[in-house]
C-alpha cells in the first residue's frame, strides 16, 4: 500500500501560491506595458503641442503684423501667448507623471518576479524532500518484502 507523504498538503498550498504568482507577474507586464503605452503618448501628445504653440504663436504674430493694433490688443496678443505656453507644463506634467508610473510598474514587475522566484524555490525544496522521502520508502519496502520471504522458507521435510 503506497503511503502519504505528509507534506503533500502543504505541496498543493505552495502551488497554489506558486500559481497565483505567476497571474500576478502576468499582471504586472500587462500593467507596464500599459504603462509604457501611457508614457509614449504623453510624450507623443507634448511634442505634438510645443508644434502646435510654435504654429499658433507665429500665426497670432502674422495676423498682427497685417493691421495696427493698439496696446491692449498687443497686451492681449501676449496674454494668448503666454497661455498657450503655460499648458506646456500641463503637457510635462502628464509625462512626468507617466514616468512615475513606469517606475511603479517595472518595481511591481520586480516584486512579483522575486514572488514567483521564491515561491518556485519553496516548491522546489518541498519536492527534493519528497525525492528522499520516496527514497526511503522504497528501501523500507524493499526491506519488507526481503523479511517476508525469509518467512517463507521452506521447511525441512520430517521422515
Amino acid at each position: 500500500m503506497a503511503r502519504k507523504y505528509e507534506l503533500d498538503d502543504l505541496l498543493r498550498v505552495r502551488e497554489i501560491r506558486k500559481d497565483r504568482a505567476e497571474k500576478n507577474l502576468k499582471r504586472a507586464q500587462q500593467l507596464l506595458k500599459e504603462a509604457e503605452q501611457a508614457l509614449a503618448k504623453a510624450k507623443q501628445e507634448l511634442e505634438a503641442y510645443k508644434i502646435f504653440v510654435i504654429k499658433e504663436t507665429q500665426r497670432l504674430y502674422n495676423q498682427v503684423l497685417k493691421k495696427s493694433i493698439n496696446k491692449r490688443e498687443i497686451d492681449n496678443l501676449h496674454f494668448m501667448v503666454k497661455e498657450l505656453q503655460n499648458r506646456i507644463f500641463d503637457y510635462q506634467k502628464r509625462v512626468e507623471d507617466a514616468i512615475l508610473a513606469c517606475d511603479k510598474a517595472r518595481e511591481n514587475l520586480d516584486h512579483c518576479r522575486e514572488e514567483l522566484r521564491l515561491a518556485e524555490r519553496n516548491i522546489d525544496k518541498i519536492e527534493s524532500m519528497k525525492d528522499v522521502w520516496r527514497e526511503q520508502v522504497k528501501k523500507e519496502e524493499e526491506m519488507q518484502a526481503d523479511a517476508e520471504m525469509e518467512d517463507f522458507t521452506t521447511k525441512p521435510k520430517n521422515q
